[in-house]
């Protein structure tokens, strides 16, 4: 990062001459004053300027006892933060994004209670009281949502529905500083009322946006711009009222200025008169407190975010959700308004230099003494400065989300954003995100339901069992492979993809098809309304008689599948594909007329060796007798023979971790086994065991030599059926490849 102009007066500081036995604490505390006297003054002014916004719809009364809570807020959240973030150098206060909220919800219920003829009294002490309420609520929620370790959960937001809260809060954020400019709220009179601004209002405004935004084509990134910015601001607004001849009693009639401030309006929860408290009117705003929670969650994992990569640090968000969260619940004891991390300010102080806590703690102090000494002072601060803060933050939020996003958003993503922005407007914060989130879902279902459920489609054709047949049984199965069509499906299930599903088979069954095969391995889950879809395509197979299996169904899809069948005949399940594929080829061999050849060991042979050479491999390999679980070969040993299975039936397994073992290959009657070994004279790549009892025929290596020497023709027959065996197992490997790719 690029050392800044005012880090250099922080070192020049630092290298200064102190008297002898000058502390060296006391020393590097100085050094970070500079960084604390402009993060100070950057956060009494937004201070100020969030204060006016929250609570200027009251009038003075109502402004005279909420201004002070934005300073118990960003003295306490600042200090706390300070304390306890995995971030040494944090700046914490209140914050833009639900400044907007609470705006919204102050002035209803402020304008509520008047339409009800209240109590001025009994208005603030209820506007005071929800404050205190909704900050305790979030303090409450976040700190368990830290602690539950669930604050990656706010990361399943739809990216639209935030880019459009947050451009509803830059909209926010200016009908905020259009109210502390005009006095007045957006209405059919906007234009007028602007039209109506005084000068010596609008240019110091100006100033503040442009040092925050920049003008086009430069944006202004040196630290002391804004600071440096707010004080020209002040300086042209007093300048014009002198040249305009407005005296400071005449600007605070105007509305230019605050009313004389102090600390007699500050009240506590606890302070409060809890009778005059409407309690109906604050439980009627719940879907604010709760907007708030989702907020403040929101910007704090954003904040956390964006200061983690620009400082190139390791966040832990969880952690960030309990100490602003135990923050909040302290400030809203205190009565105080939500807080959390400070983007801009927090990297402000890290351009400083600062990487510890000091600067942050000194900010406080200097905060803490401004509001308790010198509060008075606060009303001599211009409002249109502090309307131009809010001007800057609300136009940065519009530039982004608005303008910039429609080049590097979709069409339908930008869109969202417009209409939760233009609904914000129209009818409330809460409406339009409630609104953008509900079309996002839809949204993300219509595109989801367009993304493919079938993982794999494949015919008895291209996929075949882990069972190895004679290679006249498998060019059998091949011919009526076509008979079984199936399917692989994946990802989570719900109306609109199982009918793809539905379809699917329903196209497949213009063809003469006698098996359909449905593969659940992939599926993480099932929605409830699926039931109807099952149901259709059991019935799509009985009309064209059709045989229905279901592979793979794991128990937490299990229920949506036995309430289609609720009513029918149990249909045919298998605990994975390979067995179901291994039963159909069963059922197809057994129809067979040539099923007699399957098993015959012999009758397989005649087609490659006559009757002489067949005699001659024969004497030479040795006949034996294997019980179920005999253990023809094991994983690492030398390949020296291979195995002719006559009756009887053999598996290749590999061993998992944890004992567990599975399937490769299985080998039935009239099948070789252990030739790849021996040919390759490697190591065993797998064990091999026989399944039940087993009739063979071993060729050992020493025999294969001596029939190569005594019997060559009969030697070349057996090597060409090897090489025949091989290439019909690469070439349904292949098959099986590619169906998956």
């Amino acid at each position: 990062m690029r050392t800044s102009g005012l880090e250099d007066v922080a070192k020049a500081t630092q290298g200064e001459e102190r008297p002898p036995g000058f502390p060296a604490r006391v020393q590097g505390v100085l050094r970070h004053l500079p960084a604390a006297l402009v993060i100070a003054l950057i956060s009494i002014s937004y201070s100020v300027s969030y204060g006016a916004m929250i609570f200027g719809s009251g009038g003075s009364a109502l402004l005279l006892a909420g201004l002070p809570l934005l300073f118990v807020t960003t003295c306490v959240v600042m200090l706390m933060q300070a304390c306890s973030s995995t971030l040494p150098f944090v700046v914490a206060g209140a914050d833009s994004n639900s400044t907007g909220i609470l705006a919204l919800m102050v002035s209803s219920i402020w304008a509520g209670m008047g339409e009800a003829h209240a109590d001025p009294q009994a208005a603030i002490a209820t506007v005071l009281m929800g404050v205190a309420l909704s900050t305790v609520l979030v303090g409450l929620l976040l700190t368990l949502l830290g602690s539950a370790r669930r604050g990656n959960l706010v990361q399943f937001v739809p990216f639209p529905v935030l880019g459009g809260f947050l451009a509803g809060s830059g909209y926010l954020l200016w009908t905020g500083a259009f109210g502390i400019l005009t006095g007045h709220a957006v209405d059919a009179d906007f234009f007028s009322a602007l039209s109506h601004l005084h000068w010596v209002t609008v240019v110091p405004a100006l100033i503040v946006a442009v040092a925050m935004l920049g003008v086009p084509g430069r944006k202004f990134d040196h630290p002391a711009v804004l600071p440096l910015g707010l004080c020209v601001a002040a300086l042209v607004f007093y300048a014009g009222m002198v040249l305009s001849g407005v005296s400071v009693e005449e600007a605070r009639s105007a509305g230019w200025m605050f009313q004389s401030l102090s600390l007699s309006g500050f009240h506590t929860p606890a302070t409060l008169s809890w009778n005059l408290i409407d309690w109906d009117v604050l439980f009627s705003h719940y879907s604010e407190f709760l907007t708030l929670v989702a907020v403040m969650t929101l910007t704090i994992l954003l904040n956390a975010t964006g200061i983690g990569l620009a400082t190139r640090r390791d966040v832990d968000f969880n952690h960030e959700l309990r100490s602003v969260g135990v923050a909040n619940v302290v400030t809203g004891v205190l009565g105080g308004v939500v807080g959390c991390h400070s983007l801009s300010r927090t990297l402000l102080n890290y351009q400083f230099g600062t990487r510890n806590r000091t600067a942050s703690i000194l900010a406080t102090f200097i905060c803490l003494v401004c509001a308790l000494f010198f509060l008075p002072l606060i009303s001599y601060l211009p409002k249109p400065v502090l309307a131009g803060l809010l001007i800057g933050l609300g136009a940065g939020l519009l530039n982004e989300w608005v303008l910039k996003a429609r080049h590097r958003l979709a069409r339908g993503d930008y869109s969202l954003i417009v209409l939760i922005l233009a609904v914000i407007a129209w009818h409330g914060f809460v409406a339009g995100v409630a609104l953008g989130s509900v079309v996002a879902c839809v949204l993300f279902v219509v595109d989801y339901s367009r993304v493919s459920c079938v993982k794999m489609e494949f015919t008895g054709v291209a996929l075949h069992s882990k069972l190895e047949r004679p290679m006249e049984a498998s060019a059998q199965l091949k011919e009526a492979g076509e008979r079984l069509f199936g399917m692989c499906l994946q990802g989570f299930l719900f109306f609109g993809s199982a009918n793809q599903m539905v379809n699917r088979v329903r196209q497949q069954l213009q063809r003469p098809r006698d098996f359909i095969i449905i593969d659940f391995r992939y599926v993480q889950g099932l929605d409830a309304s699926t039931s109807q879809s099952f149901s259709k395509l059991c019935q799509v197979c009985d009309q064209h008689q059709t045989m229905l299996i279901l592979t793979g169904v794991s128990d937490k899809i299990r229920l949506p599948i036995e309430r289609a069948m609720a009513g029918r005949a149990a249909l045919q399940e298998f605990a994975d594909l390979d067995a179901a594929l291994e039963w159909v080829e069963n059922r197809v061999l057994a129809a067979s007329a040539a099923e007699h050849a399957d098993g015959d060991l012999q009758v397989s042979l005649k087609e490659y060796f006559d009757e002489r050479e067949l005699k001659s491999l024969f004497a030479r390999m040795e006949k034996v007798e294997l019980d179920a679980g005999t253990l023809l070969f094991s994983k690492g040993e030398i390949g020296d023979c291979m195995y002719f299975i006559e009756d009887g039936q053999v598996s290749i397994s590999l061993s998992l971790n944890g004992g567990k073992k599975v399937r490769l290959r299985t080998f039935a009657n009239a099948t070789i086994v252990g030739e790849m070994a021996l040919y390759s004279g490697q190591k065993r790549t797998a064990d091999v065991v026989t399944d039940r009892h087993t009739r063979a025929y071993r060729l050992s290596m020493a025999r294969l030599r001596q029939l190569e020497r005594e019997d060559p023709s009969a030697a070349l027959q057996l090597h060409n059926y090897v090489v025949r065996v091989l290439a019909s197992r690469l070439a349904a490997t292949n098959e099986a490849y590619r169906l998956t790719y």
